[in-house]
């Protein structure tokens, strides 16, 4: 029964034995020049490098609802309607200050008879007072002779009233002449207001059609939630509805995503294909890169870095809107030591990696150059053939 026992335990152990020994061997990894190359994927789509903006109206006040536009990628003359705004705002705006501009009139025509009328009593006083005086001065006796003393005094008293209420009546004729000009001149103003924004509201509807200002390609333009001009929709004074572009000269707009974005600088090479036409491949440069990412979807909190990449050819089928895919080369095919980078140690901003010594695994400290999203090359510390750990020591 013991040798029974011996002889089923001891293979067992044997066998446990050998897969503690292999176990390691399959967590190293075998340092060899490789053919190392740096890739970025973008994905974007075809634009012009100039063109001609198509804008709302500057003139409104206010946004102002588009009655129709026209289909996008129509090829318009000079001189062609491209959008038709609502105008019926304008017309009511209009017709209001119409109403106020004569209703001021009429109040003009009452003011300036009734100022007539007020004028016309008080000029008609002034001389019924002035004859008094007149008469009292001419016809005034002051001989006490033939009147008595008080007839006298009541007479000189007569004449002092009438010079204090013909000096009255001038100055009211003086206050009247400055309140009814005021007067005037408040409505005539009210009335060159009116007629500024009848004005205005002709300028306005004048300007309600939106004309070509050349021959071209029409592209409507996206706003912050992606969505292009469409009848009914409000527009604010200025906004970019589209543009008419120079198909001749066009270009890549291509986003990246942020944690992929590694190296990205201005002359790399670019290789991308038309995502309606995945056969054909087109060569490029990168030309500018934005220089911090940013959301390019309503609700999507991912962020994107913006790539702009020239043509070494265009297509006479090529479009602007014309979606691609593409492939930036950060860094182009070469030789270099290369290790996976889960197998790189950080330590202190110190780069280390564990070396095969033996039975054992020593730390060796590298210089690290450019990496990839997998692998990480080795400047120096490392020699080809060596064999290092695919893991750290806590988990080996």
């Amino acid at each position: 029964m013991r040798k029974t026992l011996l002889a089923i335990i001891i293979p067992l152990w044997l066998l446990g034995c050998q897969e503690a020994t292999e176990q390691p061997a399959q967590l190293l990894y075998t340092v060899e020049s490789k053919p190392f190359a740096i890739t970025v994927n973008a994905e974007g789509e075809l634009e012009a490098a100039s063109e001609t903006v198509i804008s709302a109206p500057t003139s409104a006040r206010g946004a102002q609802t588009l009655a129709w536009i026209m289909p996008e990628y129509t090829q318009v003359k000079k001189g062609d309607v491209i959008a038709r705004f609502d105008g019926s705002q304008l017309e009511r705006g209009k017709r209001f200050s119409e109403f106020d501009k004569g209703k001021v009139a009429q109040d003009i025509t009452v003011t300036d008879s009734d100022l007539i009328t007020r004028k016309s009593h008080l000029d008609s006083d002034k001389v019924i007072v002035s004859e008094e005086k007149h008469f009292a001065e001419t016809f005034s006796v002051d001989d006490e002779r033939i009147r008595s003393k008080l007839d006298i005094l009541d007479q000189m008293q007569n004449v002092a009233y009438l010079n204090a209420k013909e000096a009255y009546f001038d100055w009211q004729t003086e206050q009247f002449s400055s309140s009814a000009l005021g007067e005037m001149e408040l409505l005539k103003l009210q009335s060159k207001q009116h007629e500024s924004k009848i004005a205005m509201y002709n300028a306005n509807l004048d300007s309600l059609e939106v004309i070509a200002p050349h021959d071209g390609l029409l592209t409507l333009s996206a706003d912050w939630r992606g969505e292009k001009p469409k009848s009914g929709q409000a527009l604010w004074p200025g906004q970019k509805i589209g543009g008419l572009p120079d198909i001749s000269s066009l270009q890549a707009k291509l986003f990246v995503h942020e944690k992929e974005a590694l190296g990205l600088a201005i002359g790399q090479k670019v290789r991308f294909t038309l995502l309606s036409n995945s056969d054909e491949r087109f060569d490029g440069k990168v030309t500018q890169v934005s220089p911090y990412p940013q959301s390019i979807r309503r609700g999507d909190p991912q962020k994107y870095y913006e790539v702009i990449a020239s043509l070494d050819e265009t297509p006479a089928y090529f479009k602007p809107g014309n979606k691609v895919l593409a492939t930036v080369f950060v860094q182009e095919n070469k030789q270099a030591l290369l290790v996976p980078k889960h197998s790189v140690i950080n330590d202190n901003n110190a780069f280390f990696v564990q070396v095969k010594d033996g039975s054992q695994f020593k730390r060796v400290k590298v210089e690290l150059g450019q990496s990839n999203l997998s692998h990480t090359e080795v400047l120096s510390g490392l020699s080809p053939k060596q064999q290092i750990a695919l893991v750290t020591n806590k988990e080996l």
